[in-house]
């Protein structure tokens, strides 16, 4: 069910974080504040009650009541990615036509460094955050919806206390049927072994229920962030016969092709490659890339009208929210040698 505003935790004071650590209020703002003249006992109960009762330090000197904040919080997973630094733009454009404000914050790809990006922006007093990351812990977006209207946008996270904003799945499927259709039976997808991210999890879940349907056999190759044993997996699954790989995202697909490239493998001509985001040059008909691009514009439209509604409660409920994407044909998906199709 959805948190309403009654639901959410009230700010926690200086004094009731004074009573549950027994002492007094301005001993428990010097330890909150590092003072030296505080002993370590009694800074060790102040924190430890902090922490249990949820005390977010207000930077901003603002409230934390979304109906006295025009401001929303965005915390992007990283800027220097071309797909999130697009959103935050076209973010920042939609806020500025509903006429909000925008405080950004990146998370980054740990539980610590999203945590502390959550409690950055709620000490600053937004009314509503709107997290923007694949790779977003389920607890610091159930943490942040527990004071504020949460929105999490491009991301393969699925909780009943969030609004989500992502692309519709129905895209995934089809990119891995228009695969099978080109008369691929044997077809490799990457996957991410980090446990953080969602958002590819979920597009090769879907992946692989559209192939498996459909009768292909699949492999997956688990990639590290690293990626630096990419080359070796991919000899793997050419050696079991893969003639198709359907890689997580286009940054993905680059390094498979780079690879097939220093290896004299052709694509399509041997192997084909299908990519996922269709941001920037990955879109361009010069690239040639086939993928299916996610239209960053129409994302961050639908996560900021969902946060405008939510923040003027005219939607007391959590929502989910599809988005449907473009297949980008490009030249790197043939058929299969021999194949009728």
């Amino acid at each position: 069910m959805a948190r309403d505003n009654a639901q959410r935790k009230h700010r926690v004071s200086m004094l009731d974080i004074a009573t549950a650590a027994h002492v007094s209020p301005s001993t428990a703002s010097r330890a909150l504040n590092g003072h030296p003249k505080v002993s370590d006992e009694a800074r060790k109960a102040v924190l430890d009650a902090a922490e249990k009762l949820g005390y977010v330090r207000n930077l901003g000197a603002a409230s934390l009541a979304s109906s006295q904040s025009n401001t929303i919080g965005l915390l992007i997973r990283d800027v220097g990615n071309q797909f999130y630094g697009g959103l935050a733009s076209h973010v920042q454009a939609e806020t500025d036509r509903y006429g909000f404000d925008l405080l950004l914050a990146t998370g980054g790809d740990s539980v610590e460094s999203q945590m502390r990006a959550v409690r950055n922006l709620l000490g600053h007093g937004v009314g509503g955050i709107i997290i923007a990351s694949g790779r977003v812990a389920a607890q610091v977006a159930d943490y942040a919806a527990k004071f504020v209207p949460t929105v999490v946008l491009a991301s393969g996270l699925e909780l009943p206390s969030l609004n989500s904003v992502r692309i519709d799945p129905q895209m995934e499927a089809k990119l891995a049927h228009i695969v099978v259709d080109h008369g691929h039976r044997n077809i490799a997808v990457t996957a991410s072994s980090d446990s953080l991210a969602s958002a590819l999890h979920a597009r090769i879940a879907n992946f692989l229920t559209e192939l498996i349907v459909a009768g292909a056999e699949t492999t997956i190759i688990s990639l590290a962030n690293d990626d630096t044993d990419i080359d070796k997996k991919i000899d793997e699954v050419l050696d079991s016969g893969a003639t198709a790989i359907m890689a997580g995202n286009d940054s993905i697909a680059l390094s498979v092709l780079e690879y097939l490239d220093s290896a004299g493998i052709a694509c399509p001509g041997e192997v084909s490659v299908t990519g996922f985001d269709g941001i920037g040059p990955y879109r361009s008909s010069l690239f040639g890339l086939t993928t299916v691009e996610q239209p960053i514009d129409k994302l961050a439209h639908e996560a900021v009208k969902l946060m405008s509604r939510h923040l003027h409660d005219e939607s007391p409920h959590t929502s989910q929210v599809l988005v449907r994407g473009r297949f980008i044909e490009g030249r790197t998906l043939g058929s299969v040698r021999g194949s009728a199709n």
